[in-house]
């Protein structure tokens, strides 16, 4: 790979992939939806090898005329597909701005393949192995309920249409779909990281039994995990990214409180859990290490720590 293109990438871990891989001194096309004006630079900064284009992913197939227009020239190039959204947030329950994601993505394996690209990485879910398995239920005995299903149901629709194009576009199509992914520069309140702020502020620390499998990976070994996909993966794989290390979920709580202290109790069980539960298995990335030579880098105490400076210190 000398080249990529990237959706979404002012986002939490596409920015994170295009820093890597100017970094690796690799040239990158920059796809998103706001001005550079409005562009936080704690995610993007100008570099010689970044070029940025604003457009939105209901316009993405007018990409090839303004990559033409922009001069932008990529050499052994991969396209990768980060842009989703949702009408106020990502897995929100808005089903048409859910389902238009579907028609966006297609149309982005499309513009790929017009430009030349040579492989197609589309960005999974985590939430998708729990929906697969909430679709098999007998809704007349099981009251499990997963809050994410029609985000997901979404992004499992755009897998299996991207395998058909893939096909009759010509294109190598590879998927990545990742564990919780943790680091600086997140916008959104994910359970660990209010619960470091919980820790922080001395609040009343309440949760579920925690007994189910999780699994944690650094935002800057996702993009890691993503940048080797793009240029060791196999055409038309899967690929789990995470940690390889999956456990409870209590036992990442009891990590962050060892590591941040509060002097407030853990109380496990306070509340039920009602959700679909996955399995080690489920968080396997055997394939992805086989394929690709991918381990972390960082364990999940190194990745509480960096989330800490960032939030409390301002450090990153």
């Amino acid at each position: 790979m000398k080249s990529a293109i990237i959706t979404g990438a002012t986002g939490f871990i596409g920015s994170t992939l295009v820093n890597l891989l100017l970094d690796s001194n690799i040239k990158v096309l920059a796809l998103g939806r706001k001005s550079w004006a409005e562009i936080d630079k704690k995610r993007l900064q100008e570099n010689d090898l970044l070029t940025y284009c604003q457009i939105d992913m209901n316009e993405i197939e007018a990409l090839p005329q303004k990559v033409e227009a922009l001069g932008w020239n990529g050499e052994n190039c991969v396209f990768y597909n980060f842009a989703w959204g949702g009408k106020g947030k990502l897995s929100d329950l808005e089903v048409e701005h859910q389902i238009n994601n579907i028609a966006w993505s297609a149309n982005a394996l499309k513009a790929a393949k017009q430009i030349n690209c040579k492989s197609f990485v589309h960005v999974g879910t985590m939430e998708e192995a729990f929906t697969s398995k909430y679709l098999q239920l007998d809704f007349h005995k099981n009251s499990e309920y997963n809050r994410h299903v029609v985000y997901s149901v979404a992004k499992m629709g755009s897998r299996n249409l991207l395998k058909v194009l893939a096909k009759e576009e010509g294109i190598d199509l590879m998927f990545g779909t990742n564990s919780h992914v943790m680091g600086p520069n997140d916008d959104k309140d994910s359970f660990l990281q209010v619960t470091l702020q919980k820790l922080i502020d001395k609040e009343e620390l309440v949760f579920s039994t925690g007994e189910q499998i999780f699994d944690v990976i650094s935002s800057y070994d996702c993009a890691l995990a993503y940048q080797l996909i793009g240029e060791k993966g196999k055409p038309h794989q899967e690929y789990w990214i995470g940690s390889g290390e999956a456990r409870p979920l209590k036992e990442y709580v009891k990590i962050m409180a060892d590591l941040y202290p509060s002097g407030q109790e853990l109380q496990f069980g306070k509340f039920e859990y009602n959700d679909i539960s996955l399995t080690l298995e489920d968080f396997a990335i055997d394939n992805l290490t086989e394929d690709t030579g991918f381990t972390p880098t960082m364990t999940y105490e190194d990745t509480v720590h960096q989330l800490y400076d960032w939030l409390f210190k301002g450090i990153y």
